[in-house]
């Protein structure tokens, strides 16, 4: 996997942004034409709203209808439910903590813009509604907040904003850019990657406490896309250092790295459980991105998409 062309779906254009994940080479297979019922995995997709869902669900970004679309899946494959229906592009979703609440991206205003809706699909509203591109939004463990990243004061920087649209604060303010936040399950911590200090990419930590920034990898090579488990004592992250895109797993202070996919395939993007048990992500082992699972020590690795489109961006809750 060349890291020039890398996973090339959504790409930014600001300088310190990294592109999304998504094969090069697959962008060559066909997409096929949008169907009102779709059979994987031997359920029948439904669109939105729809009745309550039991949990756990995963939540992730596809094109299989012809544009990137947020979709939902339980954790054994079953049960695909289609969540927005738009001309524009919707992605990067987002679990509430409580499960009731999906916060996500849409240009279905012009540009990149922070929406919210209800789990179903209904109640959307943007929080955000400005020029700059703004991305990649997480919840606070209390669910009164979104960390997101945006351009508007020239460069990615991490900010956050009241769950209502309020009180918009900018969190950190480096000329590279800094984009991916996550939470710590207590709050007080926001894991977010960052150019700040070499050309690539490095996992750094913010200190809400303090306005401090510890910088976690230091290996020289792209780890991007952190996440926190939910006990407060694992990263999960994505690294290219053994020559693909590789998922692992450190302590929160750095130490204990370990590679937990080990496979020829690129493997990125990944989100774990409530209940810290099992981590899902996006692979390219089938051919084309899909969404996986696996328990939270790289065991018992699961295919829970069979689609030609792209599938990407898992949240579990």
């Amino acid at each position: 996997m060349q890291l020039s062309s890398g996973f090339q779906k959504w790409p930014l254009a600001t300088a310190g942004v990294r592109p999304a994940l998504a094969p090069s080479a697959e962008r060559r297979l066909a997409i096929g034409a949008a169907a009102a019922l779709l059979l994987v995995g031997g359920c029948i997709e439904t669109v939105a709203p729809s009745q309550t869902q039991t949990e756990p669900r995963i939540l992730f970004v596809s094109n299989r209808d012809g544009n990137d679309e947020i979709y939902s899946i339980n954790s054994d494959g079953s049960n695909l439910v289609r969540l927005t229906n738009n001309a524009a592009r919707d992605g990067r979703p987002a679990w509430s903590q409580d499960g009731r609440q999906i916060a996500f991206t849409s240009q279905r205003d012009g540009n990149r813009e922070i929406y919210v809706m209800n789990a179903d699909g209904t109640g959307l509203r943007n929080l955000t509604s400005n020029p700059a591109i703004e991305d990649n939004p997480a919840w606070s463990p209390d669910n009164q907040r979104i960390a997101f990243s945006s351009t508007r004061d020239g460069n990615a920087e991490l900010y956050v904003i009241d769950a209502n649209g309020s009180n918009a604060k900018r969190l950190t303010d480096h000329f590279a850019g800094d984009t991916w936040p996550a939470w710590s399950p207590d709050g007080r911590y926001i894991a977010f990657h960052s150019t700040r200090a070499s050309a690539n990419d490095d996992i750094f930590v913010l200190d809400n406490k303090f306005n401090t920034v510890s910088r976690l990898t230091t290996d020289g090579l792209p780890d991007l896309y952190p996440t926190w488990s939910p006990d407060g004592t694992t990263i999960a992250f994505t690294s290219v250092r053994d020559g693909n895109f590789e998922i692992y797993t450190m302590k929160t202070n750095g130490t204990s790295q370990v590679n937990i996919t080990n496979n020829a395939a690129a493997d990125g993007r990944p989100w774990w459980s409530a209940n810290g048990r099992q981590i899902s992500w996006m692979s390219d082992r089938a051919g084309n991105n899909e969404i996986f699972i696996m328990n939270a020590n790289g065991t018992n690795p699961t295919r829970l998409t069979n689609n030609l489109s792209l599938d990407d961006f898992p949240s579990l809750k």
